[in-house]
């Protein structure tokens, strides 16, 4: 073909045969593909064990250091061990659990009221999430609505401000696996948060009773965290003063940076 005015393609550089690294099959940026995969696996095991350590910190401060062996349930004692990946096993026993992405807020905090309500539907409305907060106690109803016809309620008690700030810390990661409950932990009904890229799967356990799944797109996610944080941020001098008192006892400083005790079998 001639180059002259009327060839459109006479100013595009000769590409033919040529090619980026970036530009073949199997390569992300220049990365190949199972290079990029095996950098977020491991970034992703080096959150979860994070996590792991941290949890057994905090179940060693509260005293299940012990009872742990005994009476939790056996996946968290697979997890606490590091013998399974819980996001893995939590999505094989939870497949295709339903995706939660509008909201409703029935109350909003800073108006005046000591109670919030907040709903998170599907898009056909078949499945639904409510979150009921109490400001001064910051204890939590979370209910899974199937198909308007029946609710399963979790109900979450009073947490001390300081566990509040920290689950909100935690949430805001791009990745990682956060716990919310009570000094009593798995005696009594307790929350997993799953997120990867701000993408969250949600579980709720109801010991020797029922559980719970469902998934919160980014957007679900941040709207139900800023609506929970605003109202926990509101808590009473009460919940404080109940954080001192069942506070653990100080840690000598000679023992400041000794790890936690190995959970073992």
């Amino acid at each position: 073909m001639p180059d002259s005015a009327d060839n459109p393609n006479r100013n595009l550089p000769d590409t033919q045969g040529k090619s980026r690294p970036g530009d073949q099959p199997g390569f992300v940026d220049g990365i190949p593909v199972e290079e990029l995969v095996r950098l977020t696996r491991a970034f992703t095991a080096r959150i979860t064990n994070e996590d792991r350590q941290r949890l057994q910190l905090e179940i060693s401060e509260s005293g299940h250091q012990r009872s742990i062996q005994s009476t939790a349930p056996f996946l968290l004692q697979q997890f606490f061990t590091g013998n399974i990946d819980l996001d893995v096993e939590l999505a094989r026993r939870y497949p295709g659990s339903p995706l939660l992405s509008s909201s409703s807020f029935a109350a909003e905090a800073g108006k005046g009221t000591q109670h919030g309500f907040a709903m998170f539907s599907s898009q056909d409305n078949s499945a639904a999430l409510t979150v009921e907060v109490h400001d001064g106690s910051g204890e939590l109803n979370i209910g899974f609505l199937l198909q308007s016809m029946i609710a399963v309620r979790f109900v979450i008690g009073a947490t001390p401000d300081m566990n509040r700030r920290r689950f909100l810390e935690l949430m805001q990661r791009r990745t990682g696996i956060c716990f919310l409950w009570t000094r009593e932990r798995w005696e009594r009904d307790y929350l997993i948060f799953v997120v990867r890229d701000h993408f969250a799967r949600l579980y709720a356990f109801g010991p020797d009773r029922f559980d719970g799944a469902c998934r919160l797109t980014p957007e679900a996610l941040e709207q139900l965290l800023g609506w929970l944080g605003t109202f926990w941020a509101n808590g009473s001098n009460e919940s404080s003063r109940e954080e001192v008192e069942a506070a653990p006892p100080d840690i000598p400083p000679d023992d400041e940076e000794s790890p936690p005790e190995a959970i073992s079998w």
